[in-house]
């Protein structure tokens, strides 16, 4: 289950561009979703978790909370950026085809499996 830490008042939440049920808090801009990523557990790049662990979270979540605000790391925030507006660029059909050439063996297989069964009757 992931879990996300609030960059406006340090309320934990489920996911990262999750509405805050304490302060209101959206993320709206590139620079807010790629930020509310960073505290998250699902601040992932290319299979690579690059995130604070679950503790480290929880101590930023409370000095936020106190009023300390977190310093992000300008650069990072750029690449989360470029990487999100990368992703958002694979053209759907694409997608559908990689989708396709990964459901399509096991599909295939089962198909073959099921066939099989039935024909035996």
């Amino acid at each position: 289950m992931t879990f996300a830490v609030c960059i406006n008042c340090g309320a934990t939440k489920r996911r990262p561009i999750d509405k805050c049920a304490k302060c209101g808090f959206k993320p709206q801009s590139d620079e807010e979703k790629a930020k509310s990523l960073m505290l998250s557990t699902a601040y992932e790049i290319n299979g690579d978790y690059r995130g604070k662990t679950t503790e480290e979270l929880k101590a930023i979540a409370a000095d936020i909370q106190m009023g300390r605000k977190y310093e992000f790391d300008a650069g990072e925030v750029q690449s989360v950026i470029a990487y999100a507006k990368q992703v958002m660029a694979i053209p759907a059909r694409r997608l559908i085809i990689d989708g396709l050439k990964w459901i399509g063996p096991p599909v295939a297989i089962l198909v073959i499996v099921y066939l099989l069964l039935f024909m035996k009757k």
